[in-house]
């Protein structure tokens, strides 16, 4: 038997082979190091899904669809919305809230889900400063206050007095139990000695047969579904919720101005991701969406619907959330609207 080694297998080549696969795995991990996108895919390297967390065919839902379809340039795929419906979108958002912090799931939010649900629903499965990530605003919506067109209500006035005369006759719809329309009209209720029953919807469009039908008195819809019906004779506006007169709709009153000084409602949306996304991936979707939002086509085709384009990036979107909280928590704790519920 013979006891010699190998030259390949003698002590001081072994000694050589570890030295060469020591620094072969150190200059591997280096050049990985210094060019990550060969380390991992760039972002976006798949279809982005973008949740609506109300019905398919409402203010919200064509607002989302407009914009997944402009991004697609921006992000080089392609952005598929998907609507989670329910508990005023405590469901659409509690689900992207847990969902990754990969940039793949993106909620497209507003002052009820990111603010307001959050103090009125206190099972909520999320909480929305500690589990999101502010990516973007878009815009603010305009809401206004409609009735059926053979309504015998002409007037916002009329229809407050007969509520305030006889209370709980009369119901209003909005699209979730304790969510900002409820709110709104809760403190409205008390600006004004009104009354009213509350009936909750999971979206605009389920509920405008019902309205059209009269079995509720009054809706809170955005301008954007609302214009067409109000067009074809099926509808009529009593007022905007919004603080100045809309742009594109400009002979329609405040509530503020029709006798409640003050008063304002503002609904926005924006796009967020759960918190622990990577600031590389929040700082791409805020720029994509950004830049398409101020470009002239989509700006245009927006503020058309009616709404007011913001396009705020993720660090004044940011800023601009720390007063709206503020704001949300004066209104409800003012209209009482926890201890009706």
């Amino acid at each position: 038997m013979n006891d010699q080694l190998p030259p390949a297998q003698s002590p001081a080549n072994q000694d050589r082979r570890r030295w060469l696969l020591r620094n072969a795995a150190w200059g591997a991990a280096s050049l990985l190091a210094s060019h990550p996108a060969w380390a991992q895919s760039p972002y976006p390297s798949r279809p982005v899904r973008l949740v609506v967390p109300f019905a398919a065919g409402g203010a919200t839902d064509v607002l989302g669809r407009l914009l997944a379809k402009a991004l697609e340039p921006g992000l080089g795929q392609p952005v598929v919305v998907d609507n989670k419906v329910g508990a005023a979108g405590a469901i659409g958002a509690n689900q992207v809230a847990h969902a990754e912090p990969d940039g793949y799931n993106v909620l497209m939010g507003g002052v009820g889900t990111n603010i307001v649900l959050e103090h009125t629903m206190p099972d909520l499965g999320y909480r929305p400063q500690r589990d999101f990530a502010a990516v973007a605003s878009i815009c603010n919506v305009d809401y206004v206050l409609v009735v059926a067109q053979d309504s015998p209500y002409q007037t916002l006035g009329e229809l407050l007095a007969d509520a305030k005369k006889t209370p709980d006759k009369l119901r209003y719809m909005s699209t979730g139990p304790l969510g900002p329309l409820h709110v709104a009209m809760e403190y409205l209720g008390k600006l004004s000695g009104a009354q009213m029953i509350h009936a909750p919807y999971k979206g605009e469009a389920p509920a405008l047969p019902d309205l059209l039908q009269q079995r509720v008195d009054m809706g809170m819809m955005t301008a954007l579904f609302t214009r067409p019906q109000v067009q074809s004779g099926k509808l009529r506006v009593l007022a905007t919720l919004s603080a100045q007169r809309m742009a594109s709709w400009p002979e329609i009153a405040t509530v503020a101005e029709l006798g409640y000084p003050g008063f304002a409602a503002p609904i926005w949306n924006g796009f967020f991701v759960p918190r622990k996304t990577g600031a590389e991936v929040v700082d791409r979707l805020g720029k994509v969406t950004v830049a398409q939002l101020q470009a002239p086509e989509l700006k245009n085709l927006l503020e058309k619907q009616g709404v007011s384009v913001t396009a705020q990036g993720p660090d004044a979107y940011e800023k601009f959330l720390q007063a709206e909280r503020l704001r949300w928590q004066q209104m409800i704790r003012e209209s009482q609207v926890l201890t009706k519920s």
